[in-house]
């Protein structure tokens, strides 16, 4: 029996928790950008040991940080994580997942000066894992006969968690010369195979599947974000440090990979997930559940694995395609390349069989073309490695087109009427952000290079050219109806033209010999992404003459903005040079020019055929802009020991990320029902200003936030007694001023009047900034993220949720 007040307690904190149908909500996203850090670390966990032991402890964790996750999916799809208590719980999590990312390369050995690394990682991956079960148990506690399937839910981490346990302590217990490593795989291994094995004979008793469009969604998601990974390791394979030149091998190896991303995105969207969830909507009941864990839990692993995989051999082919670094592609790293992709396209095809019923046929000839280009793969250099692989997964598509193409006609026919759209919007849309993702970073790498007023400067002014050409695609994406082939492909160039542009940021206002110049390479990547942006919009305006007239108006400003910029391409100077005076008028000219242009179109030009489609296409890009913040932050840290310092600032970066968060979901709120309140000929005209206009100073100030975090967790890693970095010190306060800023002004252009609250925010951040500039970095941290608590705690929580979603 349990006690009486125990049990009026469980009911009390069950009426916090809201078990209600709903969308995927913004908090879920905001968590999975947390596990983008994670699964990139992966990725480096495994390059830095690159041989079987490492590759199988890389696996391991993969497979821990998959039940992590799909913990979560389960929970989102049972409870609204934006209702009652859920906000803070998932903000614990948040933090607790960070920390795994940051301590993995830890994971199996400790680093000196510092706390046990295997213990933390360990500790925090649990703590993790907790805190659905919690929330679960919890909610369906007062369920008529939920209770016995709640506690056999418990039964695998029971198990598990004493192996981890034990696993992470041996290197404080055993001795030096004991094969410590061997061991510690042996416990993590078993720990992880219960609790697979447990999940799988758990089976639907234990949970019912709610939503299945809930459900397609969120696993749709997780693919986007391990394929994001794999565009990560592209731009990052040559490092985050130093400024190796840019050559053309670079640039072809960096568009063939792009390639083969692209056609592992293609096969997965255009028929497999939506023939799947139409398979599970079909479903009802404990039928439903079993294909939700079957076909998703279980087959989507192996599909997430293979990209990781990919993204380790993406990362080792890029690194090696250049004369000096040509002796570091070897057979391991062919294979790894290879069999990431091949055990993608294996999981794909499993994932198919289970969810539809369906055997395709262009996924086996994929995998039988990749098992034949293996032998050839490993006698070639990378960059022919690379060629020969995006050869055959192109073939794919290809056959689709051409052989299959009566069937795949007909497929595409039967799951016509099942929604296409990943958080509200298509996802080659979603696809084109995750190139955004790393641009984003590499305007960090800018600033970091040059850590004074025009480094910020320069930054700022790339930050406005990804801002507007992204604008364009956001607006072409709105105002076009249907997923088109030629939307897809064009959307799919312009993500290649964007990695480009990235790998080239850094060097984006300097001339580094022995490789191409940088400026010339991030102005001709800008001026292809808009003219492929106006020639899309023209094909698709072919029958509408008032478009094709506001294209030609906004032509105007565009051609005038690149050709200024072109000209100060010509006057950059060699590395280590300041900018010269007139290449900074000529960019300032340019920005100004080509962000005047839009209002050239004039308000009622602006095409929104979907205003559910628009709001949420900026939403995502302020949450990638999130996003970028925490894997700066996270990069900060990737060599640095773990002490009682780091994992305090850690959690007041998650801490201050969220609250800044939550005051713009409020912000975003209002100004989506002022949009459905205004008549037609002002709705344009606000849409125009709050979101294309005014919300490019969160995005900036969220930039800013991601240098000033990085700046300061890589001084608290080793010095946290010491004032801070100056400039890390002022781009971080000045990020928060300028996130605040645009988040009044948004404010502001939606209610027409100006909020008390948000410009108070305003004011103690900028009065604390120097107040708190010769107190010890993690003193200023503690002060501004209790800044930013004070303003969340007065922020109503609107607990809104995709507005696409559907249980």
């Amino acid at each position: 029996m349990i006690p009486a007040h125990r049990e009026r307690s469980r009911a009390g904190l069950s009426r916090l928790i809201v078990l209600a149908p709903g969308g995927v909500t913004r908090l879920e996203l905001f968590v999975d950008l947390v596990f983008v850090y994670a699964f990139f670390n992966v990725t480096a966990l495994m390059s830095a040991n690159f041989h079987p032991v490492g590759l199988l402890q890389g696996g391991l964790v993969v497979l821990l940080l998959w039940r992590c996750w799909a913990s979560y999916a389960s929970l989102g799809n049972l409870v609204r994580l934006d209702r009652g208590i859920m906000p803070l719980v998932v903000l614990v999590a948040a933090a607790s997942i960070f920390v795994v990312g940051v301590t993995l390369p830890e994971a199996f050995a400790d680093r000196p000066h510092g706390l046990p690394g295997p213990l933390v990682f360990v500790v925090a991956f649990l703590l993790a894992r907790l805190g659905p079960l919690l929330i679960a148990t919890f909610a369906l506690w007062n369920v008529d006969g939920r209770r016995p399937p709640v506690r056999r839910a418990w039964l695998p981490l029971f198990v598990s968690a004493p192996l981890l346990l034990f696993a992470a302590s041996l290197p404080l217990l055993l001795p030096a010369w004991t094969p410590v490593v061997h061991v510690q795989l042996v416990l993590f291994a078993v720990a992880v195979g219960v609790d697979y094995v447990g999940l799988w004979a758990l089976g639907a008793g234990t949970w019912q599947l709610t939503s299945a469009g809930h459900w397609a969604e969120r696993y749709s998601l997780i693919v986007l974000i391990a394929l994001g990974g794999t565009i990560i390791s592209i731009g990052t394979s040559r490092g985050l440090v130093g400024d190796p030149p840019i050559t053309w091998s670079v640039i072809i190896g960096s568009v063939l990979g792009i390639v083969v991303v692209a056609v592992l995105w293609w096969t997965y969207f255009d028929l497999a997930k939506p023939a799947a969830e139409q398979a599970l909507q079909r479903l009802s009941g404990g039928a439903r559940s079993l294909l939700g864990r079957d076909a998703y839990t279980m087959l989507h692993l192996p599909m997430i694995g293979g990209l990781i995989l990919l993204a380790l051999g993406l990362k080792h082919a890029l690194s090696a395609t250049e004369e000096r670094t040509v002796h570091q592609w070897d057979p391991g790293s062919a294979l790894a390349l290879y069999g990431g992709v091949a055990l993608y396209l294996l999981g794909l095809l499993a994932f198919e069989r289970r969810g539809t019923n369906l055997t395709g046929r262009s996924l086996i000839l994929g995998i039988a073309l990749l098992t034949a280009s293996v032998p050839l793969a490993l006698r070639v250099p990378a960059v022919a490695s690379l060629a020969i692989l995006a050869a055959a997964v192109c073939a794919m598509v290809v056959a689709d087109r051409t052989i299959f193409r009566q069937r795949h006609r007909r497929l595409h026919r039967s799951v016509a009427g099942t929604a296409t759209r990943v958080s509200g919007v298509w996802p080659h849309e979603l696809f084109l952000d995750l190139l955004i993702v790393y641009a984003f970073i590499q305007v960090t790498v800018l600033m970091s290079r040059q850590p004074s007023a025009a480094g910020a400067a320069q930054g700022l002014g790339v930050v406005v050219l990804l801002w507007w050409s992204w604008c364009y695609y956001a607006w072409l994406g709105s105002a076009t109806s249907r997923d088109a082939i030629s939307v897809r492909v064009t959307m799919l160039v312009a993500a290649a033209l964007t990695l480009v542009l990235g790998i080239a940021i850094p060097q984006a206002f300097s001339r580094v010999p022995g490789g191409l110049p940088g400026p010339l390479i991030v102005v001709t990547c800008y001026a292809a992404v808009r003219i492929l942006h106006f020639a899309s919009f023209w094909l698709a305006a072919r029958a509408d003459p008032t478009v094709r007239a506001q294209l030609s108006r906004a032509a105007v400003p565009a051609g005038a903005a690149l050709a200024l910029l072109l000209c100060a391409t010509l006057t950059f100077p060699p590395r280590g040079s300041p900018v010269t005076p007139i290449s900074a008028v000529l960019w300032g000219a340019a920005l100004a020019i080509d962000l005047g242009g839009g209002y050239l179109i004039g308000p009622r030009n602006w095409q929104i055929r979907s205003l559910d489609h628009w709001v949420e296409r900026y939403n995502l890009v302020v949450l990638i802009a999130f996003g970028e913040a925490v894997s700066s932050t996270g990069v900060a840290l990737v060599s640095a020991p773990i002490s009682p310092a780091v994992l305090l600032a850690i959690t007041l970066s998650v801490t201050l990320l969220a609250t800044l968060w939550w005051t713009y979901v409020g912000t975003d709120e209002l100004l989506d029902r002022r949009l459905r309140q205004v008549p037609n000929s002002l709705r344009a005209a606000l849409a125009r200003d709050a979101y294309t206009y005014l919300h490019l100073l969160p995005v900036a100030g969220l930039i800013l936030i991601a240098f000033g975090l990085k700046s300061a967790l890589a001084q608290l890693a080793y010095r946290p007694t010491a004032a801070p970095d100056p400039w890390g010190h002022t781009a971080l306060y000045g990020g928060v001023i300028v996130y605040l800023l645009g988040d009044q002004l948004i404010w502001q252009r939606a209610h027409g009047r100006t909020s008390r609250r948000r410009m108070l925010g305003v004011l103690l951040v900028a009065l604390t900034a120097p107040a708190t500039a010769r107190l010890p970095g993690l003193g200023a941290l503690v002060l501004l993220t209790a800044v930013g608590i004070g303003l969340a705690t007065t922020t109503p929580f609107p607990a809104t949720e995709a507005r696409h979603g559907s249980r």
